[in-house]
């Protein structure tokens, strides 16, 4: 491994290295998660359904024929058989709904894919904010496991050094011991870190689609992200103007509206109009032309059980639409007091204090060689640096974690902003 660091508030990138690979950025690793990851495929299966059955709202009903045959006798008064032949009759029908009903089931259709498009969109957002997510969380256990590492390997050489000497007494002993138990749990810290890197690199390798043997080479930005929308009110009114789920509900609200009206219009009769030809044959040949004209009569079905639920559920719609712009309120206002919170508590923790600690441990290390210091500052100089590294990583990972919630809420215009104003 090797990590790169730059004078900034906190670490500038970390760079991941497995083998001979080509470097890949986070934004590269969202674009191979659009392309290869196997979820999003069924959202977008799911807009194909949805159009499919738009086209088959669009089309007409098929033509009805209905076909008659039968024999024809013809008797006079006293009952005798004076002739005798068939009767035939063959008519087609096509069915044309009353005004507005094609219409208003053209738009439901509609309406069901926008909403799907709603929800792919969605879930293409969700991707990206969880692959990046990752990617920092990868990082910031990478660098940490790496000075875990550093300490563990400078406590070793020291315990090392402290067997080879001869032994001073009962103090020198006691030293040994507690140096020796550090290093125990510096390497729990340790393994501890690369779990949940190696955790964070299994997911990674899920949302890509790759094999999860696949080595990856990654440079992962461990810089704080700015907000572009700096005050609680802009980023409601944003949240609320674009809120994926939002939208999603005002769709199906919209969506409601229509099937109540449909259902009302379902009692609306349709017609049914075609040509017709009869022939009668007993001796004699009689043909009938022209046309048929059916309708229901609604007397009795006024589609009353449809109306109530499509009314039902226009009252389900509106309270889901209610509830969830409070619900994005309140998230909104929770993510940015945790951002605000932990953007303050990172600024605090600046990277020169950072190297300032590595230089006393390791300071402390040669000063506790040459009998300079005793071993309590030793240690504690050793668990100090490691202590603000992981804290360092834990904040910068939940100032990333608050700000992608925020982008989510915001249906992406914090990257869009930001993107913006990098250009």
């Amino acid at each position: 491994m090797k990590r790169i660091f730059k004078n900034v508030r906190c670490w500038a990138a970390v760079v991941i290295l497995t083998t001979a690979l080509p470097a890949v950025t986070v934004t590269e690793l969202c674009e191979q998660a659009l392309k290869n990851n196997s979820e999003l495929r069924f959202y977008e299966a799911e807009v194909a359904v949805m159009k499919g059955e738009r086209t088959q709202a669009g089309l007409w009903k098929n033509p009805e024929v209905s076909a008659q045959y039968g024999e024809r006798r013809i008797k006079n008064r006293e009952g005798a058989l004076q002739n005798q032949g068939f009767t035939r009759e063959i008519s087609i029908t096509q069915t044309f709904e009353f005004p507005g009903k094609g219409s208003l089931r053209k738009a439901i259709a509609n309406q069901n894919i926008e909403i799907a498009e709603l929800g792919l969109e969605q879930f293409k957002r969700v991707l990206q904010g969880r692959v990046k997510s990752l990617a920092i969380e990868y990082g910031v256990n990478s660098a940490n496991a790496e000075s875990a590492d550093e300490i563990a390997e400078r406590s070793g050489g020291l315990i090392k050094l402290l067997h080879e000497r001869p032994y001073a007494g009962t103090p020198q002993l006691l030293e040994l011991r507690a140096i020796e138990g550090s290093l125990i749990e510096l390497k729990k810290s340790a393994k501890e870190f690369i779990q949940a890197r190696d955790e964070a690199s299994a997911n990674l390798h899920l949302l890509l689609g790759l094999p999860s043997n696949q080595p990856l080479k990654i440079e992962v930005p461990l810089e704080a992200p700015h907000l572009p929308l700096s005050d609680s009110t802009s980023l409601i009114l944003t949240a609320l103007s674009h809120n994926t789920s939002l939208l999603i509900r005002t769709r199906e609200l919209e969506k409601a509206v229509k099937e109540v009206t449909s259902a009302r219009w379902e009692v609306a009769p349709d017609f049914k109009v075609g040509p017709f030809f009869s022939q009668d044959r007993a001796g004699d040949v009689e043909q009938n032309f022209g046309a048929t004209l059916s309708v229901t009569l609604p007397l009795w079905d006024w589609n009353q059980g449809n109306i109530a639920s499509a009314q039902a559920r226009r009252t389900q719609a509106d309270s889901l639409l209610l509830e969830a712009r409070r619900q994005v309120e309140g998230e909104v206002l929770r993510r940015k007091r945790s951002y605000d919170l932990h953007q303050k508590l990172l600024q605090e923790i600046s990277s020169s204090s950072i190297q300032q600690l590595r230089d006393a441990s390791d300071l402390a290390d040669r000063q506790y060689r040459t009998g300079g210091i005793g071993i309590q500052l030793f240690l504690e100089m050793q668990r100090q640096y490691l202590s603000s590294m992981k804290i360092q990583g834990e904040t910068l990972s939940e100032v990333w974690k608050n700000w992608l919630d925020l982008d989510l809420l915001t249906g992406g215009e914090l990257s869009a902003s930001s993107s913006k104003e990098t250009k």
